[in-house]
């Protein structure tokens, strides 16, 4: 009995530390997910703009790759059209504020809806920057969780906060070699026009020449 009075608190106390950190790894298992998941829905809407419209039947939310079956998309499909020609030509100086604010909002209801453990609070961040090439997206989250007030006695911080952080390159490739075959087409109008093509290409000739001589 004297022996048992010892040992077994220990060994319940330990039990129970074991089941409550198992506990904490799992949502943060869950906190990268959803960040992660996150991330993938905002990079694919940030590279195809007005893509969002597809989120009102929870489409953008599933992981599946195509889209629910029997489905009419006809007036979807030309919203997405309609959101797609504004950034047309304009998508350097597009702002994605709005976009991001709405990120936030989406990744918040996801932790609020998907959690384990309940946390004390998430702060939730999403930032796309927008670069010539392509753009960025990176999702960052955080989730607070207040310990049992046993595991005190041991050192463990009576406030947790699991963090998770993603970056998220997106770039759509046909508006990408559209735009590079539109500047290059550019190039050539300028040249043509101020008559210095023929010395450009016999300048390209020789650094081509230079080049393979090299290599």
């Amino acid at each position: 009995m004297v022996e048992a009075s010892i040992y077994f608190p220990i060994v319940i106390f330990t039990v129970f530390a074991m089941i409550y950190f198992g506990m904490v790894m799992f949502q943060d298992s869950i906190l990268t997910f959803q960040v992660q998941k996150l991330a993938a829905m905002g990079g694919r809407e940030a590279a195809y703009p007005g893509y969002e419209i597809f989120s009102d039947d929870g489409s953008l939310l599933s992981t599946a790759v195509d889209f629910k079956a029997e489905s009419d998309f006809s007036q979807k499909v030309a919203g997405y059209y309609e959101g797609h020609s504004r950034h047309l030509y304009n998508e350097w100086r597009f702002d994605y504020s709005g976009e991001e604010q709405r990120l936030t909002g989406e990744l918040e209801s996801m932790l609020s809806q998907r959690s384990f453990l309940t946390g004390v609070e998430s702060q939730c961040q999403v930032t796309i920057k927008n670069h010539v090439i392509g753009k960025v997206i990176t999702v960052e989250a955080s989730y607070g969780l207040k310990s049992p007030k046993f595991l005190e006695y041991v050192g463990v911080p009576m406030d947790l906060k699991l963090k998770s952080s993603v970056k998220q390159t997106a770039s759509n490739p046909v508006d990408m070699v559209r735009n590079v075959e539109l500047a290059a087409d550019l190039a050539d109008f300028l040249l043509e026009r101020f008559g210095v093509k023929d010395q450009v290409d016999s300048f390209l000739k020789k650094v081509e020449d230079i080049k393979n001589k090299i290599l």
